[in-house]
């Protein structure tokens, strides 16, 4: 099967190349309002910005949607080394620097590890966000269960994948209605490095120390088919940092951007209105 290159934008969402310190290059998705207020989304291990385009255009008009291709993933850099949480803070910090004339301050929104990259960013970086939303986080850490699901099932669908193996590789996933050709996009166009060192990381660094930490208004949504966040562990959270918003999405699954997009597009609109 021949699969077409990872998009570059359309005419409603623009490409931006971001560049920091070495050989750090970044590309950035944004629609809407070019003036809105920053609405910045960070995807999970082997995803990129375009997992976002959806929900991005789904979006009130007066908004400025952004989407981060993560060090590592889609169209920026891949280093061979450097996917820990002090190096994806560093790259945001690059794009909050390249964020010129915006009145508001960004609104993260993270998805996976994603969110567990707003958390610690918006946890340690608190005047540079004016919220942040935290979609289904893993929630493994030092001294918490490990990520519940084995590295292999990452790796092995990439090498799949890479290898041209379609049907091995679409015997990964089940979900009625998986969108396969994306799926392979974002492994192919995700390093090996990036899902090896940030899959490590996942279990070595402290999420719920950076939950705890956190004052800016800020919403967590578990996906209550997925095995991140139980209800008990929500609980937890809650007790922990009873000035967030927490809501469970009953009978979705871990991607909620993909399966459920008009759901998590009005939990996120009605936060965004929120702090206004």
């Amino acid at each position: 099967m021949t699969l077409p290159i990872l998009s570059t934008g359309t005419d409603d969402v623009n490409t931006a190349i971001l560049s920091g310190a070495g050989d750090v290059r970044l590309r950035l998705l944004q629609c809407g309002a070019p003036q809105g207020r920053p609405v910045l989304f960070l995807h999970g291990i082997t995803e990129n910005a375009s997992a976002f385009e959806p929900l991005m255009r789904q979006l009130p008009d007066h908004l400025r949607p952004m989407a981060l291709d993560l060090r590592g993933r889609g169209q920026s850099f891949k280093p061979e080394s450097g996917y820990r949480m002090a190096d994806y803070i560093e790259d945001l910090l690059v794009v909050c620097n390249s964020l010129n004339g915006y009145a508001e301050r960004p609104v993260l929104v993270g998805h996976s590890m994603g969110a567990r990259i707003a958390a610690a960013f918006a946890a340690t970086h608190p005047t540079m966000a004016d919220g942040v939303v935290l979609v289904d986080p893993p929630l493994s850490g030092p001294g918490r269960s490990a990520f519940p699901l084995p590295l292999s099932r990452f790796l092995e669908p990439k090498r799949a994948i890479d290898e041209g193996r379609y049907d091995d590789f679409k015997a990964y996933y089940t979900t009625p209605g998986f969108d396969y050709e994306r799926k392979a996009l974002e492994l192919q166009s995700c390093a090996t490095a990036a899902i090896e060192q940030s899959y490590a990381a996942m279990n070595a660094e402290p999420f719920h120390a950076y939950y705890r930490m956190l004052r800016l208004p800020a919403l967590l949504l578990s996906a209550g088919l997925a095995p991140f966040i139980s209800e008990e562990a929500e609980e937890e959270l809650r007790t922990m940092n009873p000035g967030i918003r927490t809501e469970r999405l009953a009978y979705v699954g871990h991607e909620v951007h993909k399966l459920a997009p008009e759901r998590l597009a009005a939990s996120l609109t009605a936060f965004l209105a929120s702090l206004s």
